[in-house]
């Protein structure tokens, strides 16, 4: 098919055509212009973010105990009964006066008048004089461990009755609690993760492209196509990533998962170069025909 075919046909159709194998792939550079490059790499990085976007909205609990192990342990059914007086009316907590137990270094309270004062900020904050602490106030919940994870936590806006609470159910309260918190937080620093990952892939697999230009060893002829086989070779690994992620989300995986596929991708890209580059000139060899 000659450039100028190649070129006239649309944007999806080139793409489309230069995905399904590296030979068309190579074929195709020199058609994307960098508007195309941008938006396919947009597109592609949207892709990689959607499993674990899923994966997020299906969470509605977190084990509290890979953050802090020891005050976790400490809750017990004594504790949790003292809240059973108490209810949450948008977003603050009502009901009774107080409660206070302590244990070698833990605090377990109720502290309505707002005795106890934290220091340190928010993941890190910390009770003076205790370890451990659990200590709800009117507006928020506090929770600290000897790890150095501390959280202020709010009620959130539903009116909660707590006359049944009990140990399990206050674990599973808190744990609900942080994670409507800091859910969006996580959700953030993991796509922008994505992100940085795939900039950096592909920026990296466009200079080595690129480098070839200078030894001649792949007739790449400017740094946009460069570009254009960068994204190229990405797509079907990156397509087997997600489709990875959709049955069983796992962030490692997937990037080992588009790393090797690209790996493989760029080279069977190159063999069919050199194969053509081999049969125009003749079965000739050169140094510059093997990488």
């Amino acid at each position: 098919m000659g450039t100028l075919q190649m070129t006239n046909e649309s944007l999806i159709i080139r793409y489309v055509k230069a995905m399904v194998s590296p030979s068309r792939i190579y074929q195709y550079r020199h058609t994307f212009s960098w508007l195309h490059i941008t938006f396919l790499f947009v597109f592609l990085t949207a892709c990689l973010m959607v499993p674990f976007s899923i994966s997020m909205m299906k969470i509605d609990h977190f084990q509290m105990k890979f953050l802090l192990p020891a005050t976790i342990e400490k809750i017990d059914q004594e504790f949790a009964e003292q809240l059973r007086v108490y209810q949450l009316q948008k977003g603050k907590l009502t009901g009774g006066s107080g409660f206070y137990q302590t244990e070698k270094g833990t605090m377990l309270a109720i502290d309505m008048s707002q005795k106890f004062k934290t220091t340190g900020e928010n993941g890190r904050i910390k009770v003076n004089g205790y370890d451990q602490t659990i200590i709800f106030q009117k507006d928020h919940f506090i929770m600290s461990d000897q790890n150095g994870t501390g959280f202020s936590i709010g009620y959130g806006k539903k009116d909660i009755e707590m006359k049944d609470m009990n140990a399990s159910k206050l674990k599973a309260f808190i744990a609900e609690r942080w994670l409507a918190q800091y859910k969006p937080l996580i959700m953030m620093l993991t796509l922008s993760l994505i992100l940085v990952s795939q900039l950096f892939l592909t920026g990296c697999l466009t200079g080595g492209i690129w480098i070839t230009k200078k030894s001649k060893m792949s007739g790449i002829k400017s740094l946009r196509e460069a570009a254009a086989i960068a994204v190229g070779v990405s797509t079907i690994p990156i397509f087997a990533a997600v489709v990875s992620g959709l049955i069983h989300f796992d962030l490692i995986t997937m990037l080992l998962i588009q790393s090797f596929g690209i790996i493989l991708m760029i080279s069977f890209t190159f063999r069919y170069f050199f194969t053509t580059r081999k049969s125009s000139q003749g079965g000739s060899h050169d140094n510059s025909t093997a990488i």
